[in-house]
């Protein structure tokens, strides 16, 4: 297995923990308050990270692209924090899988990045795997009705706007890192997203006082692995097209959505979901 699609499996699998205790926290923390810590462990470890090594950024050129991705990156991570702490993890995470579509689109028009008829047969593959997640029945009828359920369900909707939102954001990211490295660019981010999210959470940063210990360690954890994941998927999108990593990231997300759904908020485990999910891993196959 090459390092390209090595590095693709690893921030998968940071990102699946990360979607796990982002649940889990949200029992115990307000979303602007999650996603502020988590902000802030990003900035400690960025600015380490360039104190210690080399970094450079052209800002001119770094500038429109980086402003986008700090505004659309606080919208679609609060949406998405909201969705799957209304919704089931099973049945919303899934939802993502459209990113690869969408991010096929941003990416060839960005950043001339065009895959092979066969890659596009498995990103539909996925999209197809997903569908089926939400069908009553595995038959065409009942997989086209499916998305009839996801457009009358409200964090289902929530989702595929943070699809569409997540779709853009790596394609940004690749802009951004044309012109800065991945420590800077990294500090860049978390540094103007903890400052807009510190201005308008200020008041709820005061329960932290009142969380026991398990829950703040819990909250912690959360915030050292989504920075593992972010930090992977930088150098999984200097090495991939972004199409490839997005299906690879997502395939890996969907079961884990199902399995951590079962196995931690029981979530009932159906044969739409097993074919899914066999639909979704083959879409992957034919990617790599």
């Amino acid at each position: 297995m090459s390092f390209s699609i090595l590095i693709c499996l690893l921030s998968g699998f940071f990102w699946a923990v990360f979607d796990l205790t982002r649940k889990l926290s949200l029992k115990y923390i307000d979303s602007k308050v999650l996603l502020l810590l988590f902000t802030f462990v990003q900035i400690i470890i960025f600015l380490i990270w360039c104190l210690k090594d080399t970094f450079y950024v052209n800002i001119v050129s770094y500038l429109i692209p980086g402003i986008v991705l700090i505004i659309l990156g606080i919208f679609s991570a609060l949406l998405f924090l909201k969705s799957i702490k209304e919704s089931d993890l099973s049945l919303t995470i899934p939802l993502l899988s459209f990113s690869p579509l969408f991010s096929s689109l941003f990416s060839f028009i960005f950043l001339d990045e065009e895959l092979s008829k066969t890659q596009y047969l498995g990103v539909f593959s996925i999209i197809f795997g997903t569908l089926s997640l939400y069908s009553n029945a595995f038959n065409i009828t009942q997989i086209f009705k499916s998305v009839i359920h996801i457009t009358r369900n409200q964090s289902a909707k929530l989702m595929l706007l943070v699809a569409l939102c997540w779709s853009v954001t790596p394609v940004l990211d690749k802009m951004c890192l044309k012109h800065s490295s991945i420590n800077v660019h990294g500090f860049i981010q978390a540094f103007a997203t903890f400052l807009i999210l510190f201005l308008i959470s200020m008041k709820q940063l005061l329960i932290l006082q009142k969380l026991k210990t398990k829950h703040l360690n819990l909250i912690f954890f959360t915030v050292i692995i989504g920075t593992f994941a972010t930090i992977t998927q930088f150098y999984a999108i200097l090495f991939n097209f972004v199409p490839i990593m997005e299906s690879i990231k997502r395939a890996i997300g969907q079961f884990s959505a199902v399995l951590f759904g079962s196995l931690f908020f029981d979530e009932k485990f159906s044969l739409q979901k097993i074919i899914g999910i066999i639909f979704i891993s083959s879409g992957v196959f034919i990617i790599i």
